[in-house]
């Protein structure tokens, strides 16, 4: 997930112009200001999940918070949403990513991430960016822009931007886990080796190109970053359901976010007398049911 930025006249506004809507109350706030990270990672560790957050509250606070949503699905609605290998805090400019202004990314594949170490990193591993150097590149004015203390904000500008698909605080953390969610489904369906060609598949130049534009006047009703590619189509559509869901005060999952979605475990009788549809025709809701099943084409 990419933070990208797009205002009038080139003029970055200040935090105290922004009208925040993005859900962080006065109670989570002071709730995250207080929170203990070690305690955290050790509750994490427990899960399965290794971490390191590098010391920082709101990115080990809403990464605990958004699996807790994540595992209170799976108890409440009998989802199975996965969760991921590891949570880590990095300054993007030491790992091998195309940006070094991601807010995050989670690893689609085994890979050598950090630069100058032949460690693998395995595959659903979800980083979060210090912005350290990036920050740097900025004058004093826009480093806000790059704070995690600003959480609240920047999910409001990146939502006016169209850049993501809710401005709830948790989105970014719900859309790289909600990438950890897609390959685990589809590492299952299809085996690692066949994820591995469609994943390659989805990400060539030429495909992006057919894919924005066969589906681009669709897709970009949920936002625009959307349009990066398949994956990111659902790592944008999954969060904007669940933030819909969430309890305002206790951020409580009130009901299932994936009845009549694309995302609903069928019955086989269910999935029989799904309609065919022409590309042309077919519903944003079925175009994003290929993707969630491997069919990229």
């Amino acid at each position: 997930m990419k933070i990208i930025f797009a205002y009038p006249n080139n003029n970055s506004p200040q935090p105290k112009n922004i009208v925040f809507g993005a859900g962080l109350t006065r109670e989570i706030g002071r709730e995250m200001r207080n929170v203990n990270v070690l305690e955290i990672s050790d509750r994490l560790t427990q899960k399965g999940i290794p971490t390191d957050f590098k010391g920082n509250k709101v990115i080990a606070w809403c990464s605990a918070k958004t699996i807790e949503v994540f595992q209170q699905l799976n108890k409440n609605f009998q989802t199975h949403l996965a969760l991921p290998k590891g949570i880590y805090v990095e300054d993007f400019a030491g790992l091998n990513v195309d940006s070094q202004t991601m807010l995050g990314f989670c690893n689609l594949l085994p890979t050598k991430l950090i630069k100058g170490s032949s460690e693998i990193i395995p595959s659903r591993t979800v980083f979060f960016n210090t912005f350290e150097t990036a920050k740097k590149q900025l004058p004093p004015e826009e480093q806000w822009l790059f704070d995690w203390n600003y959480i609240n904000e920047i999910a409001d500008v990146n939502y006016a931007a169209k850049q993501s698909s809710t401005n709830h605080f948790l989105y970014f953390f719900m859309h790289e886990l909600s990438h950890v969610v897609h390959e685990d489904r589809l590492l299952n369906k299809l085996g690692g080796q066949a994820l591995a060609k469609r994943i390659e598949f989805v990400k060539n130049a030429k495909q992006i190109e057919e894919y924005q534009k066969k589906y681009g006047q669709k897709i970009s009703k949920i936002c625009e970053y959307a349009l990066t590619d398949q994956f990111e189509a659902i790592g944008c559509d999954i969060p904007r359901r669940i933030a819909n869901t969430l309890d305002n005060e206790t951020l409580i999952p009130i009901k299932n976010p994936f009845l009549g979605t694309p995302y609903e475990r069928l019955s086989l009788r269910q999935r029989i007398n799904i309609p065919f549809y022409s590309d042309e025709k077919r519903p944003l809701d079925e175009i994003l049911r290929n993707f969630w099943n491997g069919k990229f084409k």
